[in-house]
């Protein structure tokens, strides 16, 4: 019979191993930099309507903004995680509701932020979105 020492060196020993193995962790590549942007819903986003998408300035290599609803927003880094180091931005047609890496041919979902399909292990990098009064902000 095994008593408590044994025990606790069993489960010591069986944590140590779970976290190193039972763990894939997320590294897209893609370094975090950080910003918060701010842009007004009924000037710089009076034209952007439901499933559409726009690109702007900040980031890595850019952000596709894509608005789902009323006053939901997702957005996306537009450095492809495949081989961020060669800087491929995806980019979107209009009326896509995604986007495709033109380097490595890798597609995203930009409704849901999956992966569709291509090389890329990873989906793009997301940021965090919040809507507050007339204003949306973008950060990381």
């Amino acid at each position: 019979m095994l008593n408590i020492s044994k025990l606790r060196k069993l489960f010591i020993i069986s944590l140590i191993f779970i976290s190193f193995v039972g763990c894939d962790k997320y590294d897209d590549g893609i370094p975090n930099v950080r910003f918060n942007i701010t842009l007004h819903l009924d000037t710089e986003l009076s034209t952007l309507g439901h499933m559409q998408a726009r690109k702007i300035q900040g980031g890595v290599n850019g952000i596709i903004i894509f608005r789902t609803a009323d006053f939901e927003f997702n957005a996306y880094e537009r450095t492809c995680p495949y081989e961020p180091e060669k800087n491929c931005q995806a980019d979107y047609n209009e009326g896509d509701m995604f986007a495709t890496c033109p380097c490595c041919g890798s597609e995203f979902d930009l409704v849901y932020g999956d992966l569709r399909k291509g090389p890329s292990k990873w989906p793009l990098k997301k940021y965090r979105t919040s809507v507050s009064n007339s204003f949306l902000s973008i950060y990381n």
